[in-house]
């Protein structure tokens, strides 16, 4: 899978993953089931906002979770919860699982798929981090110190590792149902190439005798050789007498 077609996928799987997070954020109301139901239908609160509003907030809130809470935490936490880990393993899933059944030709290539997913947002991730710790330094409120306090007190981990775990898990398991996806799109077949004929050197060519022709008979008019299979002189234009 080329380096072009892995970024445009890339691309492609982030985008797409922004209304699917969105969606399993709404059906899990996945605030409630971290926060222990103490939170329940954030989203809802942006409603009078219009639902443009709601969902453009709804999104930001539905992917900071799915890449800011490691799986693995709620494993630890919460490992009655399924409702919890559906709610963070899904996006993943889905996501590398249509971007990999869009773009990739083999296991490989799903396999690549989601890893340009998951590398394109934790990038995406890093920048709230700057401007967030630009924004209180400049403030002299501790700049990165508070906002990986805010993020240690749900994780247990600082935000870039808490970026990083959530989304290299996240691209683990959705790398997995890719993988599968693109194998049912494999075909080894294209892969093998085709034999190529081995050239004959100017050497080899020289070598080989030129085609000769046994010339057994001559015109009696004119003398001019003949071919077994002429029947008439090629100079003269004589018929050949046959031999009896």
């Amino acid at each position: 899978m080329g380096f072009l077609r892995v970024f445009i996928s890339g691309i492609i799987g982030i985008a797409l993953m922004i209304p699917i997070a969105y969606a399993c954020f709404v059906a899990f109301d996945t605030f409630a089931l971290i926060t222990g139901g103490f939170i329940r239908n954030i989203v809802y609160l942006f409603a009078s906002f219009g639902p443009a509003a709601m969902f453009v907030i709804g999104a930001f809130l539905a992917i900071g979770v799915v890449c800011m809470v490691p799986i693995h935490w709620a494993l630890i936490n919460q490992p009655n919860n399924v409702l919890l880990l559906l709610a963070l393993v899904l996006p993943w899933i889905i996501t590398c699982s249509i971007s990999s059944a869009l773009f990739a030709h083999s296991p490989r290539g799903g396999i690549h798929t989601s890893i340009a997913i998951g590398i394109g947002y934790f990038i995406i991730m890093l920048i709230p981090y700057l401007v967030l710790s630009l924004l209180l330094s400049q403030a002299g409120l501790g700049g990165n110190l508070i906002v990986d306090n805010l993020i240690m007190g749900i994780t247990g981990l600082p935000w870039i590792l808490s970026a990083l775990t959530a989304t290299m898990e996240g691209t683990g398991v959705g790398a997995v149902f890719a993988a599968l996806v693109g194998s049912l799109k494999y075909k080894p077949e294209e892969s093998q190439k085709k034999p190529k004929k081995a050239k004959k050197s100017k050497d080899e060519l020289k070598e080989m005798p030129e085609p000769t022709f046994e010339i057994k008979d001559r015109c009696e008019k004119c003398g001019n050789a003949l071919l077994p299979t002429d029947d008439f002189c090629t100079e003269c234009g004589t018929k050949k007498k046959k031999r009896s």
